[in-house]
């Protein structure tokens, strides 16, 4: 059920930033901005999956996912970019490759990255658990 959850969170975060940086125009031509907006993917994926940021032990902990799921994106786009070599998506139409489908992109890479904190971070604390449940009673 978490993964379902996280996928759903992904999707709708990475494609909605995906969209909304189509809508830019001319800005979306600067190399820096791809970079920027999987970051910024990351970082809202962080923040919003996983137990809500009231939930948690400390302030520290959603910062820490906003963090590590910027450069984590970052680094998922540059593999699909660099080391894939930026695939076309010949069923899309001709021409079209991976980054000029930002919405598509973005959602997959939020789904990748919300999954994982979904999965991770989703559970119940030692604080919640009933009694009983963190003695193996």
């Amino acid at each position: 059920m978490r993964a379902l959850i996280g996928l759903l969170k992904g999707g709708v975060i990475g494609g909605g930033l995906g969209f909304g940086f189509m809508q830019l125009g001319g800005l979306t031509e600067l190399g820096f901005m791809h970079y920027l907006l999987y970051g910024l993917i990351g970082a809202l994926v962080g923040v919003v999956c996983g137990r809500p940021m009231w939930r948690h032990e400390t302030a520290w902990t959603p910062i820490v996912k906003a963090v590590v799921g910027f450069g984590i994106c970052i680094g998922l786009y540059a593999l699909v970019v660099k080391v894939f070599g930026d695939p076309a998506l010949s069923f899309v139409g001709p021409g079209v490759t991976a980054s000029k489908l930002p919405y598509a992109l973005g959602a997959a890479i939020g789904v990748v990255y919300g999954i994982f904190v979904e999965v991770d971070d989703g559970g119940k604390s030692k604080k919640e658990a009933p009694q009983g449940e963190e003695d193996g009673q």
